[in-house]
């Protein structure tokens, strides 16, 4: 496949459209407890509420963040969704060289496309566990990193690695971190609101289940979120958006079940994977796996239409750069529909 069609999962729509209702979306990896039940009466009370433009600064939002992390209100940026930063950076700096790791999330090279970027990828691959090789990387203008990668599941940076990689304008997508229960260790937001050449992008998206409401922050130094703040569209952030986040960061028990169930469903669907003869997971902190199929007479597009026919919907992960047909990836979804998925991949294989 032309690794131009950047096609993501979770498009259940056209799925349900060809099919059947009722797919269990293994695609996109969002929270299986689904949106929390005091933002969706927060929504449901507010409704009223978009008769007005709104806030432009997303004050309140932004102040929690602040609070929550222990950093300057000027040192946040709000968005419609990490994937908005990611276009909002290119375009305010437009980098003549971006180096890209791969596999990791397409809309990186999408965007450096956009603006003429001579792109250069750095090659992540399963005999070293997808880990990059810091010291060899080449010059370049800016560096986009996930963190944990999608789709591999692993922590590609660690703090202490840091120091191999300056000179260059870093972005640090974290879309997936706080799936961490340690991931005070890993940010790297504190050293963000300190150096030009770091950005950290967060996305309320995928811990939060609310992937329709487009709602990530940015956090910098003061000077590089003023310069991204006039590349960006005004109102980007809806006001139901904007209200929901003001909730998010207070509600420690969900967030305290989440990491509960997505350790223990992980760990079951790894476990019992590793039993199914022809397919290989690979180690996750965050709430997806990557699987080989290691059967030589079957491919990923083939296991996904099979699936489907069964109602489950997996991401077929052969336009991914670096990866082929023999890789697929999968949620960290509920007990109950782990065990149907991995009763169809018995049945299957």
């Amino acid at each position: 496949m032309d690794h131009l069609d950047f096609l993501h999962g979770g498009d259940v729509y056209q799925a349900e459209r060809n099919h059947k209702k009722g797919i269990i979306d293994f695609s996109a990896n969002i929270n299986p407890l689904g949106l929390p039940s005091q933002v969706k009466k927060a929504i449901l009370n507010n409704l009223d509420r978009i008769q007005h433009y709104p806030d432009p600064n997303a004050w309140i939002l932004t102040q929690k963040i602040a609070q929550h992390w222990g950093i300057g209100r000027e040192n946040i940026l709000i968005g419609n969704g990490s994937v908005e930063f990611i276009y909002l950076i290119i375009f305010a700096y437009r980098p003549r060289l971006l180096l890209i790791p791969a596999p990791s999330f397409s809309e990186y090279e999408r965007a450096g496309s956009c603006v003429g970027s001579q792109l250069r990828f750095l090659e992540l691959d399963d005999e070293h566990e997808f880990k990059p090789d810091f010291t060899k990387i080449s010059k370049t203008d800016l560096l986009f990193l996930c963190n944990p990668n999608n789709p591999t599941g692993n922590l590609v940076l660690k703090n202490q690695e840091i120091k191999n990689l300056s000179g260059r304008l870093l972005v640090m997508d974290e879309a997936f971190m706080d799936f961490l229960p340690d991931e005070e260790r890993h940010t790297l937001i504190r050293l963000a609101q300190k150096d030009k050449k770091i950005i950290v992008l967060r996305t309320f998206t995928k811990f939060y289940a609310v992937p329709g409401l487009r709602l990530g922050y940015l956090v910098a130094h003061e000077e590089t979120v003023q310069r991204l703040k006039r590349h960006q569209v005004p109102w980007s952030v809806n006001t139901l958006a904007q209200l929901a986040g003001e909730y998010f960061l207070d509600d420690r028990e969900y967030h305290r079940l989440t990491l509960q169930l997505i350790a223990n469903e992980r760990l079951y669907l790894f476990s019992t994977i590793s039993k199914i003869n022809g397919l290989k997971p690979y180690p996750s902190v965050a709430n997806y796996l990557l699987i080989k199929i290691k059967n030589l007479k079957l491919t990923s597009s083939l296991l996904a239409n099979e699936l489907l026919k069964k109602g489950i919907l997996i991401r077929d992960c052969s336009n991914f750069r670096s990866l082929n047909n023999k890789f697929i990836r999968i949620a960290v979804r509920s007990r109950k529909e782990n065990e149907k998925l991995i009763s169809a991949l018995k049945d299957l294989l």
